[in-house]
């Protein structure tokens, strides 16, 4: 595991397990579980798609009228 100068880990995307629609004020957002690297399942957190999507682009690909995930070993 890496650790930056301020103490902080650098944690990386392992897999996403799920994914749920929340409602924040007046619009949905989608979120995204996921498990990090070097951390069990039952340690996973929400996250918000769009914020995943720009730290992990290369992970989305578009097929159809919603974005696919891809992980190292294939599609989820």
């Amino acid at each position: 595991m890496q650790v930056e100068p301020e103490g902080e880990a650098l944690v990386t995307l392992l897999s996403i397990l799920d994914w749920r629609e929340v409602q924040l004020q007046k619009r949905a957002v989608t979120q995204i579980k996921v498990q990090w690297q070097h951390y069990g399942p039952d340690e996973a957190t929400w996250e918000d798609e769009e914020l995943i999507k720009k730290a992990y682009s290369e992970l989305f690909v578009t097929k159809g009228h919603r974005d696919d995930v891809q992980s190292q070993e294939g599609e989820i």
